[in-house]
């Protein structure tokens, strides 16, 4: 995932860490930047889908505890522990 370097180029491309104007608390909480829609509202459900469009809004959902983890592994067994 682009948020701790690891993942494909390609993913890392698409999903950019959130970087506030200034210096704010939330800068450490691993946020990722949702790209902003482009065309108007004209096919909002199609653009919705995207993965470039979902990935940061599901991300950003999930508890601070989870996102700041400080391995794959915790990341994993905390990640399973919300879910279910």
């Amino acid at each position: 995932m682009s948020v701790n370097g690891s993942g494909p180029s390609y993913i890392q491309d698409m999903v950019k860490p959130y970087t506030p104007a200034r210096a704010l608390r939330s800068a450490s909480a691993k946020r990722l930047a949702a790209p902003a829609l482009r065309g108007g509202p004209k096919f909002p459900s199609a653009k919705t889908r995207r993965f470039a469009i979902l990935a940061p809004k599901r991300w950003n959902e999930l508890p601070i505890d989870i996102r700041t983890a400080e391995s794959l592994h915790i990341f994993r067994c905390r990640l399973k522990t919300h879910l279910f």
